[in-house]
């Protein structure tokens, strides 16, 4: 008996023994970080020399405004836009007709202007459908004549966007009648005059509401009227801007932008500490324009940095997906942009290249062009200011 009781006895304080108390918290140091979250500050600049600027990116009909100006430090820019072929027969009940034209109206939006110069007035011209995109401005100026001005469109000078209808009928038809060159090609070029220098944008295709259209107000012959097409509309084919020659930009700038279109790579060293274990809280790449970026007033253009993919110069394919934007108005002389996504980008075992590029949104379609300072400049290279938190350390790993 007492044999038994013994053994029951051990037993019992083999299974106490055994027991876990699970709501024992853990106990400190053993089972929790060393010290509290310490976060870190550092200031990064570009690799000397490692940030420059390439141009010729965006083909000149590719762009969602094209500009007018008439000099000044708007320089000096025309406007021109082909539509599609209108052809000379409409379809009606399976058959095709040819048409009279009762009239017809040209459709442009203007996006913005600068509205503090008196007697703005847009001028439209008939160009030869054979004018494309490498015609120079003197070529083009030279067929702006009298003879091929169609239309005058003055505007008030609160008037800063939206869009407007030339309409001709009657005689006023005959400047846009086609004949067997034209291919039923309407093209048009567009400049500007004013009381001083001044300039605008003026719509494209890509701008949605603000499109170029030409629409013919037609009447099939051999047709019922019940059953009369009476419109034929025709977007625009093609645009371009064409400008005067400007000498490229000082080398010793990181030019986003303007007309060729150009991209800057800024390349910087991101430190080992902060390539494998850091944590990256919060980047910002911080930019000093050489002066205050010139534009239309108050008209903004948006600054886009982004990663790329593998390092081949000006052709470096970007981070599809991931960037980071910032709005920029006329006037402006810095730009801060937050560019944390970005820099995460930079660590891990598969890193991206340390690389930021500066585009702009709409390249080509804005009369702003910052120049911004490099490593070059005597003062105001971009920085690049990161804000970290170190690993943690484990007491006894």
């Amino acid at each position: 008996m007492k044999r038994h009781l013994a053994l029951v006895l051990g037993l019992a304080l083999a299974a106490a023994a055994c027991t876990e108390h699970l709501t024992t918290p853990g106990t400190c140091p053993a089972f929790c970080p060393g010290g509290q979250s310490v976060f870190r500050d550092t200031v990064l600049t570009p690799v000397p020399g490692g940030d420059s600027s390439f141009s010729g990116y965006v083909a000149p009909s590719n762009l969602t405004s094209v500009l007018v100006s008439n000099g000044g430090q708007y320089g000096q820019n025309r406007a021109v836009v082909r539509f599609l072929p209108r052809g000379d027969s409409v379809v009606v009940s399976d058959s095709s007709h040819s048409f009279t034209v009762d009239s017809v109206a040209i459709e442009l939006g203007i996006q913005d202007r600068d509205t503090t110069v008196g007697n703005f007035v847009l001028e439209i011209y008939r160009l030869p459908p054979t004018i494309d995109s490498t015609v120079s401005l003197a070529t083009l100026d030279a067929a702006m004549t009298p003879a091929n001005l169609v239309a005058e469109v003055p505007e008030p000078v609160a008037f800063r966007s939206g869009v407007f209808h030339v309409t001709f009928s009657g005689d006023s038809l005959a400047s846009l009648a086609f004949n067997a060159a034209d291919s039923t090609v309407l093209e048009i070029g567009m400049r500007v005059r004013a009381d001083g220098p001044t300039g605008a944008r003026i719509g494209t295709p890509a701008s949605g509401t603000f499109a170029p259209e030409v629409t013919s107000y037609v009447q099939a012959i051999g047709v019922v009227d019940s059953l009369k097409p009476n419109t034929i509309g025709r977007t625009a084919g093609s645009f371009f801007t064409v400008t005067a020659p400007v000498p490229p930009p000082p080398s010793s700038l990181l030019a986003v932008g303007g007309i060729p279109v150009s991209r800057s790579f800024i390349r910087f060293a991101l430190p080992q500490y902060l390539r494998d274990s850091a944590t990256i809280i919060r980047a910002t790449l911080d930019l000093h324009a050489d002066g205050p970026v010139f534009g239309i007033p108050a008209d903004t253009a948006v600054l886009v940095a982004t990663s790329v993919l593998v390092d081949f110069g000006a052709k470096s394919p970007v981070v599809a997906g991931i960037g980071a934007t910032l709005p920029l108005l006329s006037g402006d002389s810095t730009a801060s942009l937050e560019v944390t996504s970005l820099v995460r980008l930079w660590q891990g075992a598969t890193p991206t290249p340390s690389i930021i590029r500066l585009a702009l949104a709409d390249e080509g379609g804005t009369f702003l062009f910052p120049l911004f300072r490099s490593t070059r400049s005597a003062l105001g290279a971009p920085i690049l200011r990161i804000t970290y938190r170190p690993p943690f350390a484990f007491e006894g790993y």
